[in-house]
């Protein structure tokens, strides 16, 4: 057997997504990750500036299309609400059906938080007859929220680290500083994308996946150390796929 040609992480805000896609792109190495959060950070940054910034600082060679798009997603991110499924398509479509048609395997960070969203996505695979994995990692609210509160990341690096010591100790051979994404800062903003992006719709998602592209379903405690949960993936490869890695 082998392992699924996709790999999704799914989960609330601050699960652990970010760490365990980190995991694996360490000993998958010739797989594409493709974190939908960080690629809609970077397409704003890109067109109109910081998403934090009050006023958008428009790239000239942005097109009128690549700066609509870059707006309403700043507007969704920073008021914490889904962004829309036509525009998260517009941003990452290319690289899912370049992957796909390339047969490169692919670790796929944060998506499906929308019901439309899913059913593009699972309807996408299923069309290209492509094996699906998902590991769902459940976090409560309480342990979201202490997470957000201490989540220090590094320019140009995707592991999240749970604590500014943690970050100032691996970014100081590089002299990287240490930074907060905005949306960790904001604890209500927090519990309103807990409530939207996944307590209300995580079952609809899931099943929506199941039925829609025949996606095996592993549900993480993503309460436990991170170390913890790498061996818990590890040891559903090694019983579902006979895989070891």
């Amino acid at each position: 057997m082998s392992l699924p040609q996709i790999i999704i992480l799914y989960g609330p805000p601050n699960a652990g997504k970010g760490t365990q896609s980190y995991f694996l792109t360490q000993l998958l190495k010739d797989r594409y990750h493709l974190d939908f959060g960080s690629e809609l950070r970077s397409f704003v940054n890109k067109n109109i500036g910081e998403i934090k910034a009050e006023e958008a600082t428009i790239n000239p060679n942005s097109s009128q299309e690549d700066v609509e798009v870059a707006l309403r997603l700043k507007r969704d991110m920073k008021a914490s609400l889904p962004v829309q499924t036509a525009d998260l398509k517009y941003v990452i479509e290319s690289a899912i059906v370049g992957c796909v048609e390339r047969g490169q395997g692919m670790i796929v960070e944060g998506p499906g938080r929308l019901v439309e969203e899913a059913q593009w996505l699972s309807g996408f695979m299923d069309s290209k007859h492509v094996s699906v994995c998902i590991f769902h990692l459940y976090v409560s609210i309480e342990e979201v929220l202490k997470r957000s509160s201490t989540r220090y990341y590094l320019p140009g690096v995707s592991q999240p680290f749970m604590s500014l010591s943690d970050a100032t100790e691996y970014g100081q051979k590089d002299s990287l500083v240490p930074y907060r994404r905005a949306e960790d800062e904001d604890q209500e903003g927090t519990k309103q994308r807990y409530k939207l992006l996944y307590s209300d719709n995580f079952a609809k998602i899931i099943s929506i996946y199941q039925l829609g592209a025949k996606c095996q379903i592993f549900t993480l405690d993503g309460h436990k150390a991170p170390e913890l949960v790498s061996d818990d993936i590890r040891q559903y490869f090694k019983r579902f796929c006979d895989v070891e890695i």
